[in-house]
């Protein structure tokens, strides 16, 4: 969603260094290197973008250094799935 500024304010910014600095594992794909705060209720559909219980570690611009997944793009504004489909191989990169 263009012109987020809850994403870019201070407030913001220092929570999700907080976030990364407690873990860098994503919440989506359960690997090391995480470096943006996913909001498991969207925005868009109600979450607070500041509640720290609303946010987890995910992969985002830098991609996941192990399966290559934009974990967080790929969620895109869907609500935290509740467990992965293990039917899927979620840790081959899409192409």
């Amino acid at each position: 969603m263009a012109g987020r500024r809850d994403l870019t304010s201070y407030r913001y910014r220092k929570q999700r260094a907080r976030l990364l600095a407690e873990s860098d594992i994503c919440h989506l794909c359960g690997h090391p290197g995480a470096d943006v705060a996913d909001h498991l209720l969207p925005v868009s559909r109600g979450g607070d973008p500041y509640d720290p219980d609303n946010q987890a570690p995910a992969h985002g611009i830098n991609r996941c250094p192990t399966c290559g997944r934009n974990c967080n793009g790929e969620k895109g504004d869907r609500a935290r799935p509740e467990a992965l489909n293990t039917s899927r191989d979620w840790y081959a990169p899409r192409r």
